[in-house]
Protein backbone atom coordinates (compact mmCIF):
# COMPACT_ATOMS: atom_id res chain seq x y z
CA UNK A 1 0.00 0.00 0.00
CA UNK A 2 2.98 2.57 -0.36
CA UNK A 3 1.94 5.70 -2.41
CA UNK A 4 4.38 7.89 -4.05
CA UNK A 5 4.30 11.59 -2.55
CA UNK A 6 2.07 12.62 -5.81
CA UNK A 7 -0.39 10.30 -4.85
CA UNK A 8 -0.30 10.72 -1.53
CA UNK A 9 -1.02 14.73 -1.99
CA UNK A 10 -3.91 13.99 -4.36
CA UNK A 11 -5.37 11.78 -2.39
CA UNK A 12 -5.47 14.31 0.42
CA UNK A 13 -6.99 16.35 -1.89
CA UNK A 14 -9.68 13.82 -2.70
CA UNK A 15 -10.49 13.88 1.43
CA UNK A 16 -10.12 18.23 0.84
CA UNK A 17 -7.00 17.63 4.23
CA UNK A 18 -4.02 16.22 4.87
CA UNK A 19 -3.72 12.97 5.95
CA UNK A 20 -3.02 12.44 9.64
CA UNK A 21 -0.44 10.80 10.66
CA UNK A 22 -1.96 8.16 12.87
CA UNK A 23 -4.10 6.65 9.81
CA UNK A 24 -3.14 4.51 7.49
CA UNK A 25 -3.35 4.40 3.82
CA UNK A 26 -6.16 1.99 3.68
CA UNK A 27 -8.31 3.68 5.91
CA UNK A 28 -7.24 7.03 3.94
CA UNK A 29 -8.27 5.33 0.74
CA UNK A 30 -11.86 4.31 2.28
CA UNK A 31 -12.40 7.97 3.23
CA UNK A 32 -11.08 8.92 -0.61
CA UNK A 33 -14.12 6.39 -1.61
CA UNK A 34 -17.04 7.83 0.45
CA UNK A 35 -16.04 11.17 -1.06
CA UNK A 36 -19.25 13.00 -2.54
CA UNK A 37 -19.97 15.28 -5.40
CA UNK A 38 -20.07 18.94 -4.32
CA UNK A 39 -21.22 21.95 -6.82
CA UNK A 40 -19.72 24.86 -4.50
CA UNK A 41 -15.70 23.78 -4.51
CA UNK A 42 -13.15 26.02 -3.57
CA UNK A 43 -10.40 25.96 -6.57
CA UNK A 44 -8.03 23.83 -4.77
CA UNK A 45 -11.11 21.20 -5.10
CA UNK A 46 -11.21 21.89 -8.54
CA UNK A 47 -7.82 20.96 -8.50
CA UNK A 48 -8.45 17.41 -7.71
CA UNK A 49 -11.52 16.88 -9.75
CA UNK A 50 -9.51 17.72 -12.41
CA UNK A 51 -5.89 18.40 -12.25
CA UNK A 52 -4.73 15.33 -9.73
CA UNK A 53 -6.79 12.96 -11.79
CA UNK A 54 -4.37 12.93 -14.32
CA UNK A 55 -2.77 10.99 -12.09
CA UNK A 56 -3.69 6.96 -13.12
CA UNK A 57 -4.21 5.68 -10.00
CA UNK A 58 -5.67 8.60 -8.60
CA UNK A 59 -7.97 8.86 -11.52
CA UNK A 60 -9.28 5.14 -10.74
CA UNK A 61 -9.89 6.07 -7.13
CA UNK A 62 -11.94 8.89 -8.70
CA UNK A 63 -14.29 6.69 -10.66
CA UNK A 64 -14.92 4.47 -7.16
CA UNK A 65 -15.71 7.34 -5.76
CA UNK A 66 -18.55 8.68 -7.91
CA UNK A 67 -19.36 5.07 -8.03
CA UNK A 68 -19.37 4.93 -4.24
CA UNK A 69 -21.87 8.07 -3.75
CA UNK A 70 -24.13 6.97 -6.10
CA UNK A 71 -24.16 3.31 -4.37
CA UNK A 72 -24.91 5.43 -1.37
CA UNK A 73 -27.77 6.95 -2.55
CA UNK A 74 -28.93 3.57 -4.07
CA UNK A 75 -29.22 1.78 -0.91
CA UNK A 76 -31.17 4.54 0.96
CA UNK A 77 -34.22 4.04 -1.84
CA UNK A 78 -33.43 1.22 -4.18
CA UNK A 79 -36.99 2.23 -6.02
CA UNK A 80 -35.78 5.97 -6.89
CA UNK A 81 -35.04 6.31 -10.69
CA UNK A 82 -33.12 9.19 -10.51
CA UNK A 83 -29.95 7.52 -8.76
CA UNK A 84 -29.98 4.94 -11.05
CA UNK A 85 -30.06 7.49 -14.12
CA UNK A 86 -26.65 8.86 -12.68
CA UNK A 87 -24.84 5.49 -11.96
CA UNK A 88 -25.48 5.69 -15.80
CA UNK A 89 -23.59 8.42 -16.43
CA UNK A 90 -20.91 7.68 -14.47
CA UNK A 91 -20.63 4.72 -16.27
CA UNK A 92 -19.53 7.36 -18.75
CA UNK A 93 -15.95 7.89 -17.04
CA UNK A 94 -15.12 4.20 -17.38
CA UNK A 95 -15.03 4.52 -21.29
CA UNK A 96 -10.94 4.01 -22.10
CA UNK A 97 -11.03 6.08 -25.02
CA UNK A 98 -12.44 9.02 -23.35
CA UNK A 99 -9.33 10.08 -20.85
CA UNK A 100 -8.82 11.57 -17.62
CA UNK A 101 -9.45 15.51 -19.26
CA UNK A 102 -12.39 14.60 -20.72
CA UNK A 103 -13.86 12.42 -17.87
CA UNK A 104 -13.09 15.16 -15.65
CA UNK A 105 -14.55 17.64 -17.64
CA UNK A 106 -17.66 15.57 -17.87
CA UNK A 107 -17.78 15.22 -13.96
CA UNK A 108 -18.22 18.94 -13.55
CA UNK A 109 -21.17 18.93 -15.33
CA UNK A 110 -22.70 15.80 -13.91
CA UNK A 111 -21.86 17.76 -10.46
CA UNK A 112 -23.97 20.62 -11.89
CA UNK A 113 -26.63 18.61 -13.34
CA UNK A 114 -27.31 16.08 -10.67
CA UNK A 115 -29.75 19.10 -8.59
CA UNK A 116 -31.84 19.36 -12.09
CA UNK A 117 -33.08 16.11 -11.77
CA UNK A 118 -35.52 16.17 -9.73
CA UNK A 119 -38.08 13.53 -10.89
CA UNK A 120 -37.61 10.61 -13.66
CA UNK A 121 -40.02 12.50 -15.61
CA UNK A 122 -36.99 15.23 -15.91
CA UNK A 123 -34.84 12.67 -17.88
CA UNK A 124 -36.89 10.76 -19.65
CA UNK A 125 -38.54 13.98 -21.31
CA UNK A 126 -36.14 14.36 -23.62
CA UNK A 127 -37.30 18.05 -24.11
CA UNK A 128 -36.68 18.84 -20.01
CA UNK A 129 -33.24 16.87 -20.13
CA UNK A 130 -32.02 19.29 -23.03
CA UNK A 131 -33.11 22.20 -21.02
CA UNK A 132 -31.38 21.05 -17.80
CA UNK A 133 -28.37 19.72 -19.82
CA UNK A 134 -27.55 23.23 -21.18
CA UNK A 135 -28.28 25.02 -17.52
CA UNK A 136 -25.68 22.60 -16.28
CA UNK A 137 -23.55 23.76 -19.11
CA UNK A 138 -23.95 27.25 -18.70
CA UNK A 139 -22.96 26.69 -14.67
CA UNK A 140 -20.35 24.17 -15.18
CA UNK A 141 -18.21 26.20 -17.87
CA UNK A 142 -16.28 28.60 -15.95
CA UNK A 143 -14.98 25.92 -13.89
CA UNK A 144 -14.22 23.64 -16.85
CA UNK A 145 -12.29 26.48 -18.53
CA UNK A 146 -10.40 26.81 -15.35
CA UNK A 147 -9.39 23.82 -15.73
CA UNK A 148 -8.75 23.44 -19.40
CA UNK A 149 -6.18 26.23 -18.65
CA UNK A 150 -4.22 24.84 -16.17
CA UNK A 151 -0.74 24.77 -16.35
CA UNK A 152 -0.83 20.99 -16.40
CA UNK A 153 -3.54 20.63 -18.40
CA UNK A 154 -1.73 22.99 -20.78
CA UNK A 155 1.38 21.07 -20.80
CA UNK A 156 -0.36 17.63 -21.80
CA UNK A 157 -2.34 19.22 -24.52
CA UNK A 158 0.80 20.98 -25.72
CA UNK A 159 2.78 17.22 -26.30
CA UNK A 160 -0.42 15.83 -27.67
CA UNK A 161 -0.16 18.65 -30.37
CA UNK A 162 -3.60 19.48 -29.54
CA UNK A 163 -4.41 23.18 -30.97
CA UNK A 164 -7.41 23.65 -29.18
CA UNK A 165 -8.47 21.78 -26.04
CA UNK A 166 -12.29 22.60 -25.76
CA UNK A 167 -12.76 21.50 -29.59
CA UNK A 168 -10.97 17.70 -28.66
CA UNK A 169 -12.49 17.45 -25.46
CA UNK A 170 -15.76 18.17 -27.61
CA UNK A 171 -15.12 15.87 -30.30
CA UNK A 172 -14.29 12.75 -28.01
CA UNK A 173 -17.17 13.15 -25.78
CA UNK A 174 -19.68 13.29 -29.25
CA UNK A 175 -17.30 10.19 -30.94
CA UNK A 176 -18.18 8.53 -27.15
CA UNK A 177 -22.13 9.53 -27.67
CA UNK A 178 -22.28 7.31 -30.60
CA UNK A 179 -21.37 4.14 -28.77
CA UNK A 180 -23.43 4.32 -26.11
CA UNK A 181 -25.76 1.57 -25.90
CA UNK A 182 -27.60 -0.52 -23.80
CA UNK A 183 -25.03 -3.49 -23.90
CA UNK A 184 -22.21 -1.55 -23.37
CA UNK A 185 -23.41 0.33 -20.54
CA UNK A 186 -23.97 -2.78 -18.28
CA UNK A 187 -20.85 -3.93 -19.70
CA UNK A 188 -18.58 -1.47 -17.80
CA UNK A 189 -20.34 -1.18 -14.68
CA UNK A 190 -20.16 -4.92 -14.22
CA UNK A 191 -16.27 -4.29 -15.00
CA UNK A 192 -16.37 -1.61 -12.48
CA UNK A 193 -17.84 -3.52 -10.11
CA UNK A 194 -15.47 -5.90 -9.81
CA UNK A 195 -12.55 -3.43 -9.98
CA UNK A 196 -14.18 -1.71 -6.68
CA UNK A 197 -14.82 -5.69 -4.75
CA UNK A 198 -11.49 -6.19 -5.50
CA UNK A 199 -9.88 -2.61 -4.71
CA UNK A 200 -11.65 -2.99 -1.18
CA UNK A 201 -10.47 -6.75 -0.42
CA UNK A 202 -7.05 -5.31 -0.85
CA UNK A 203 -7.63 -2.58 1.65
CA UNK A 204 -9.56 -4.55 4.08
CA UNK A 205 -6.36 -5.76 5.97
CA UNK A 206 -5.25 -2.09 6.43
CA UNK A 207 -8.09 -0.30 8.23
CA UNK A 208 -9.58 -0.99 11.14
CA UNK A 209 -12.76 -3.31 11.77
CA UNK A 210 -14.97 -0.79 12.15
CA UNK A 211 -14.06 0.13 8.99
CA UNK A 212 -14.22 -3.68 7.92
CA UNK A 213 -17.39 -4.00 9.07
CA UNK A 214 -18.56 -1.18 6.32
CA UNK A 215 -16.77 -2.66 3.90
CA UNK A 216 -18.33 -6.30 4.10
CA UNK A 217 -21.44 -4.32 4.65
CA UNK A 218 -20.92 -2.51 0.98
CA UNK A 219 -19.83 -6.18 -0.33
CA UNK A 220 -22.53 -7.93 0.35
CA UNK A 221 -24.99 -4.65 -0.96
CA UNK A 222 -22.78 -5.11 -4.55
CA UNK A 223 -23.39 -8.71 -4.49
CA UNK A 224 -26.68 -9.10 -3.70
CA UNK A 225 -27.78 -5.69 -5.81
CA UNK A 226 -25.36 -5.95 -9.14
CA UNK A 227 -27.49 -7.77 -11.18
CA UNK A 228 -30.58 -5.50 -10.29
CA UNK A 229 -28.49 -1.93 -10.94
CA UNK A 230 -26.56 -3.43 -14.07
CA UNK A 231 -29.73 -4.33 -15.56
CA UNK A 232 -30.95 -1.30 -14.99
CA UNK A 233 -28.63 1.34 -15.68
CA UNK A 234 -29.31 -0.81 -20.04
CA UNK A 235 -32.27 1.58 -20.24
CA UNK A 236 -31.01 5.00 -19.78
CA UNK A 237 -28.79 4.60 -23.53
CA UNK A 238 -30.85 6.87 -25.12
CA UNK A 239 -30.90 9.65 -22.55
CA UNK A 240 -27.25 9.11 -21.72
CA UNK A 241 -26.16 10.07 -25.46
CA UNK A 242 -28.94 13.29 -25.58
CA UNK A 243 -27.23 14.78 -22.51
CA UNK A 244 -23.60 13.80 -23.94
CA UNK A 245 -24.25 15.46 -27.70
CA UNK A 246 -25.44 18.40 -25.61
CA UNK A 247 -22.78 18.58 -23.86
CA UNK A 248 -20.29 17.85 -26.73
CA UNK A 249 -22.37 20.79 -28.53
CA UNK A 250 -22.31 23.46 -25.85
CA UNK A 251 -18.35 23.03 -25.74
CA UNK A 252 -17.85 23.20 -29.42
CA UNK A 253 -19.96 25.85 -29.60
CA UNK A 254 -17.85 27.84 -26.98
CA UNK A 255 -14.71 27.24 -29.03
CA UNK A 256 -15.74 28.60 -32.01
CA UNK A 257 -16.95 31.74 -30.14
CA UNK A 258 -13.58 32.28 -28.77
CA UNK A 259 -11.93 31.82 -32.01
CA UNK A 260 -14.49 33.72 -33.63
CA UNK A 261 -14.16 36.79 -30.95
CA UNK A 262 -10.12 36.65 -31.16
CA UNK A 263 -10.52 37.31 -35.06
CA UNK A 264 -13.21 39.63 -34.89
CA UNK A 265 -12.32 42.47 -32.49
CA UNK A 266 -15.48 44.24 -31.02
CA UNK A 267 -17.55 41.78 -32.77
CA UNK A 268 -20.01 40.42 -30.07
CA UNK A 269 -23.11 38.53 -31.45
CA UNK A 270 -25.62 38.57 -34.85
CA UNK A 271 -28.92 39.85 -33.23
CA UNK A 272 -32.07 38.51 -33.67
CA UNK A 273 -35.08 39.97 -35.19
CA UNK A 274 -37.19 40.23 -31.81
CA UNK A 275 -34.30 41.62 -30.30
CA UNK A 276 -33.74 44.19 -33.09
CA UNK A 277 -37.46 45.01 -32.47
CA UNK A 278 -37.03 45.51 -28.38
CA UNK A 279 -34.39 47.99 -29.34
CA UNK A 280 -35.59 49.86 -31.94
CA UNK A 281 -39.27 50.39 -30.34
CA UNK A 282 -37.11 51.59 -27.04
CA UNK A 283 -35.56 53.96 -29.34
CA UNK A 284 -35.45 54.67 -33.01
CA UNK A 285 -31.79 54.77 -34.37
CA UNK A 286 -31.37 57.36 -36.99
CA UNK A 287 -31.45 54.86 -39.76
CA UNK A 288 -34.99 53.78 -39.43
CA UNK A 289 -37.94 55.74 -40.95
CA UNK A 290 -41.73 55.77 -39.12
CA UNK A 291 -43.42 54.01 -41.70
CA UNK A 292 -46.98 56.01 -42.36
CA UNK A 293 -49.12 54.32 -45.16
CA UNK A 294 -46.77 52.57 -48.07
CA UNK A 295 -42.57 52.51 -48.17
CA UNK A 296 -40.73 55.13 -49.89
CA UNK A 297 -39.16 52.41 -52.31
CA UNK A 298 -41.54 49.12 -52.42
CA UNK A 299 -40.72 45.82 -53.59
CA UNK A 300 -40.72 44.64 -57.33
CA UNK A 301 -42.53 42.58 -58.00
CA UNK A 302 -42.99 39.80 -60.27
CA UNK A 303 -45.05 36.78 -61.83
CA UNK A 304 -43.41 33.80 -63.54
CA UNK A 305 -44.27 34.73 -66.69
CA UNK A 306 -42.40 38.17 -66.52
CA UNK A 307 -39.61 36.18 -64.78
CA UNK A 308 -39.11 34.12 -67.06
CA UNK A 309 -39.06 36.21 -69.65
CA UNK A 310 -36.34 38.76 -68.06
CA UNK A 311 -34.06 35.58 -67.84
CA UNK A 312 -34.58 34.82 -71.60
CA UNK A 313 -33.81 37.98 -72.95
CA UNK A 314 -30.26 37.84 -70.61
CA UNK A 315 -29.51 34.28 -70.92
CA UNK A 316 -25.86 34.57 -70.24
CA UNK A 317 -27.20 36.22 -66.26
CA UNK A 318 -27.65 34.37 -63.24
CA UNK A 319 -30.87 32.95 -62.44
CA UNK A 320 -32.74 35.34 -60.19
CA UNK A 321 -36.12 34.17 -58.11
CA UNK A 322 -39.23 36.15 -57.02
CA UNK A 323 -37.38 36.55 -53.74
CA UNK A 324 -34.29 38.01 -55.11
CA UNK A 325 -36.12 40.06 -57.36
CA UNK A 326 -38.30 41.75 -54.44
CA UNK A 327 -35.00 43.05 -52.61
CA UNK A 328 -35.10 45.66 -55.98
CA UNK A 329 -37.35 48.58 -55.69
CA UNK A 330 -40.09 48.95 -58.37
CA UNK A 331 -39.44 53.15 -57.75
CA UNK A 332 -36.07 55.20 -58.40
CA UNK A 333 -35.27 53.14 -61.29
CA UNK A 334 -35.58 49.74 -63.03
CA UNK A 335 -33.93 46.52 -62.26
CA UNK A 336 -31.66 45.82 -65.58
CA UNK A 337 -28.95 43.67 -66.48
CA UNK A 338 -25.44 45.11 -66.95
CA UNK A 339 -21.88 43.77 -68.23
CA UNK A 340 -19.44 45.39 -66.20
CA UNK A 341 -16.19 44.93 -68.20
CA UNK A 342 -12.71 44.94 -65.76
CA UNK A 343 -11.09 46.74 -64.58
CA UNK A 344 -13.73 47.12 -61.75
CA UNK A 345 -14.26 46.29 -57.84
CA UNK A 346 -17.68 45.45 -55.74
CA UNK A 347 -17.84 45.69 -51.72
CA UNK A 348 -19.77 43.48 -49.79
CA UNK A 349 -20.02 44.69 -46.30
CA UNK A 350 -20.38 41.81 -43.98
CA UNK A 351 -19.79 40.30 -40.12
CA UNK A 352 -18.50 36.80 -39.51
CA UNK A 353 -21.72 35.21 -39.87
CA UNK A 354 -22.26 36.19 -43.29
CA UNK A 355 -20.69 34.54 -46.61
CA UNK A 356 -18.22 35.86 -48.77
CA UNK A 357 -19.19 35.20 -52.16
CA UNK A 358 -23.04 36.41 -51.12
CA UNK A 359 -24.81 37.84 -54.13
CA UNK A 360 -25.69 41.60 -53.24
CA UNK A 361 -23.04 44.23 -53.81
CA UNK A 362 -22.38 47.58 -53.72
CA UNK A 363 -20.14 49.65 -56.22
CA UNK A 364 -16.58 50.67 -55.12
CA UNK A 365 -17.53 54.29 -55.12
CA UNK A 366 -20.42 54.08 -53.22
CA UNK A 367 -18.64 52.51 -50.84
CA UNK A 368 -16.04 55.00 -50.77
CA UNK A 369 -18.97 57.57 -50.40
CA UNK A 370 -20.48 55.92 -47.39
CA UNK A 371 -19.67 58.07 -44.22
CA UNK A 372 -20.34 55.55 -41.40
CA UNK A 373 -22.76 52.47 -40.89
CA UNK A 374 -25.93 54.46 -40.47
CA UNK A 375 -25.78 55.93 -43.93
CA UNK A 376 -25.25 52.10 -44.99
CA UNK A 377 -27.94 50.46 -43.39
CA UNK A 378 -30.44 52.99 -44.26
CA UNK A 379 -29.86 53.41 -48.00
CA UNK A 380 -29.05 49.82 -49.06
CA UNK A 381 -31.66 48.64 -46.28
CA UNK A 382 -29.76 46.00 -44.70
CA UNK A 383 -31.26 44.96 -41.51
CA UNK A 384 -29.32 44.59 -38.20
CA UNK A 385 -30.34 40.97 -37.93
CA UNK A 386 -28.65 40.16 -41.52
CA UNK A 387 -25.04 41.70 -40.37
CA UNK A 388 -24.01 43.39 -37.94
CA UNK A 389 -21.04 44.81 -40.38
CA UNK A 390 -17.79 45.67 -39.02
CA UNK A 391 -15.36 44.38 -42.05
CA UNK A 392 -15.71 44.77 -46.43
CA UNK A 393 -13.83 42.64 -49.10
CA UNK A 394 -13.92 43.76 -52.49
CA UNK A 395 -14.53 41.52 -55.38
CA UNK A 396 -12.01 42.11 -58.27
CA UNK A 397 -13.40 42.35 -62.26
CA UNK A 398 -10.04 41.88 -63.36
CA UNK A 399 -8.73 43.58 -66.74
CA UNK A 400 -10.18 41.64 -69.56
CA UNK A 401 -12.56 40.14 -67.71
CA UNK A 402 -16.10 40.89 -67.71
CA UNK A 403 -18.98 39.99 -65.49
CA UNK A 404 -22.70 39.98 -66.12
CA UNK A 405 -24.86 41.61 -62.96
CA UNK A 406 -28.15 42.59 -62.54
CA UNK A 407 -28.61 46.05 -61.19
CA UNK A 408 -31.04 48.30 -59.49
CA UNK A 409 -32.51 50.45 -56.64
CA UNK A 410 -32.61 48.64 -53.40
CA UNK A 411 -36.21 48.01 -52.10
CA UNK A 412 -37.46 49.25 -48.11
CA UNK A 413 -37.40 46.80 -45.92
CA UNK A 414 -40.41 46.74 -42.89
CA UNK A 415 -38.92 45.95 -39.93
CA UNK A 416 -40.44 43.25 -38.49
CA UNK A 417 -42.14 44.02 -34.84
CA UNK A 418 -41.90 47.69 -35.06
CA UNK A 419 -43.73 50.41 -37.27
CA UNK A 420 -40.37 51.62 -38.75
CA UNK A 421 -38.71 50.62 -41.68
CA UNK A 422 -35.49 51.25 -43.54
CA UNK A 423 -35.27 53.54 -46.32
CA UNK A 424 -33.01 52.03 -48.85
CA UNK A 425 -33.36 53.59 -52.71
CA UNK A 426 -29.15 53.42 -53.28
CA UNK A 427 -28.31 50.95 -55.99
CA UNK A 428 -27.25 47.74 -55.83
CA UNK A 429 -25.59 45.05 -57.51
CA UNK A 430 -26.77 40.86 -57.76
CA UNK A 431 -23.83 38.34 -59.47
CA UNK A 432 -22.77 35.16 -57.85
CA UNK A 433 -19.16 34.56 -57.63
CA UNK A 434 -17.39 31.92 -58.99
CA UNK A 435 -16.89 29.72 -55.68
CA UNK A 436 -18.55 29.50 -52.37
CA UNK A 437 -16.82 30.34 -48.76
CA UNK A 438 -16.18 27.44 -46.43
CA UNK A 439 -18.05 27.39 -43.38
CA UNK A 440 -17.29 26.21 -40.20
CA UNK A 441 -17.99 22.60 -39.40
CA UNK A 442 -19.33 23.09 -36.07
CA UNK A 443 -21.03 19.47 -34.04
CA UNK A 444 -24.80 19.49 -35.16
CA UNK A 445 -27.58 21.51 -33.09
CA UNK A 446 -29.35 19.15 -31.20
CA UNK A 447 -33.10 18.84 -31.40
CA UNK A 448 -34.64 19.82 -28.20
CA UNK A 449 -37.54 17.30 -28.26
CA UNK A 450 -36.23 14.45 -29.97
CA UNK A 451 -32.25 14.88 -28.57
CA UNK A 452 -31.45 13.93 -32.55
CA UNK A 453 -29.32 15.99 -34.57
CA UNK A 454 -31.35 18.94 -36.19
CA UNK A 455 -31.37 18.97 -40.13
CA UNK A 456 -31.57 22.83 -42.43
CA UNK A 457 -34.89 23.33 -44.28
CA UNK A 458 -32.63 21.47 -47.61
CA UNK A 459 -32.39 18.33 -45.66
CA UNK A 460 -28.06 18.82 -44.74
CA UNK A 461 -27.26 19.01 -40.92
CA UNK A 462 -27.55 21.86 -39.16
CA UNK A 463 -24.17 23.30 -37.81
CA UNK A 464 -24.86 26.45 -36.94
CA UNK A 465 -23.59 28.06 -33.26
CA UNK A 466 -25.72 28.98 -30.99
CA UNK A 467 -24.86 32.97 -29.50
CA UNK A 468 -26.84 35.07 -27.35
CA UNK A 469 -27.34 38.58 -28.61
CA UNK A 470 -27.22 41.63 -26.47
CA UNK A 471 -30.24 41.66 -25.63
CA UNK A 472 -30.60 37.59 -24.18
CA UNK A 473 -31.75 35.80 -27.26
CA UNK A 474 -30.34 32.66 -28.14
CA UNK A 475 -29.33 33.47 -31.94
CA UNK A 476 -27.92 30.33 -33.98
CA UNK A 477 -25.58 31.55 -36.72
CA UNK A 478 -23.45 29.88 -39.22
CA UNK A 479 -19.86 31.57 -39.03
CA UNK A 480 -17.41 31.77 -42.30
CA UNK A 481 -13.90 30.19 -41.91
CA UNK A 482 -12.28 30.50 -45.63
CA UNK A 483 -12.84 32.98 -48.53
CA UNK A 484 -12.38 30.55 -51.45
CA UNK A 485 -12.77 32.46 -54.13
CA UNK A 486 -9.60 34.50 -55.49
CA UNK A 487 -11.54 37.33 -56.92
CA UNK A 488 -12.30 37.98 -53.10
CA UNK A 489 -9.83 40.14 -50.81
CA UNK A 490 -10.40 40.95 -47.31
CA UNK A 491 -11.66 41.13 -45.51
CA UNK A 492 -10.90 45.14 -44.00
CA UNK A 493 -12.22 46.56 -41.37
CA UNK A 494 -14.80 49.77 -42.26
CA UNK A 495 -13.98 51.39 -39.52
CA UNK A 496 -17.22 51.76 -38.05
CA UNK A 497 -17.71 49.33 -35.37
CA UNK A 498 -18.51 45.77 -35.72
CA UNK A 499 -22.37 46.23 -33.65
CA UNK A 500 -25.27 48.33 -33.41
CA UNK A 501 -25.15 48.63 -29.60
CA UNK A 502 -23.20 46.79 -26.85
CA UNK A 503 -24.73 44.81 -24.28
CA UNK A 504 -24.26 47.92 -22.17
CA UNK A 505 -26.05 50.07 -24.31
CA UNK A 506 -28.98 47.56 -25.23
CA UNK A 507 -29.19 46.68 -21.22
CA UNK A 508 -29.70 50.71 -20.58
CA UNK A 509 -31.75 50.86 -23.67
CA UNK A 510 -34.20 47.96 -22.25
CA UNK A 511 -34.40 49.18 -18.76
CA UNK A 512 -34.62 53.05 -19.27
CA UNK A 513 -36.99 53.69 -22.32
CA UNK A 514 -40.45 52.31 -22.38
CA UNK A 515 -40.30 49.01 -25.09
CA UNK A 516 -43.95 49.23 -26.61
CA UNK A 517 -44.18 50.74 -29.73
CA UNK A 518 -46.29 53.83 -30.63
CA UNK A 519 -48.32 53.20 -33.25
Amino acid sequence: MAATGEMLGALNEVNGQEKPDDIGMGEWIWGALQGDFNAERSNGQIGFDMVVSLIPIVDTICDFRDLCANIRQYRKDPDNKITLFFIATTVIGFFSEIGTVVKSALRLVWIYLKPLIKHADDFTNISKLVAATNRACDAALPKITDYLQHSRVAQWATRGKLPDIFKFVSKTIREAAAKVDGALLKKLLDEKFEELKNLLLKIKPFVPVSIVTKIDGLLEFINAKRVAITDAVQTFAHPIRTVLKVIAKRLDDHAWRVQTYRTNRGWISPISESGSAKLINAKPPKWVRKLHGNMKYPPLVMGSKKINALMAAHPNHPKLNAGQISTFSRKGGALRGDMIVGPAKFIRVLDPSNEAAGIFWISEADFKAIKNRDEWRSKWGIKPEWNQNGWFIEYEVRVGESLPVWRGPTASQKLEGTNFYLEAGAEQFVFFPGSRDEMVNALPRIDRESGMPMTEAGGNIDRRIEFVDVTGEVVPTKLRSKITDDHISGPFETGWGATDYTKEESQRILLTVPSSPKI
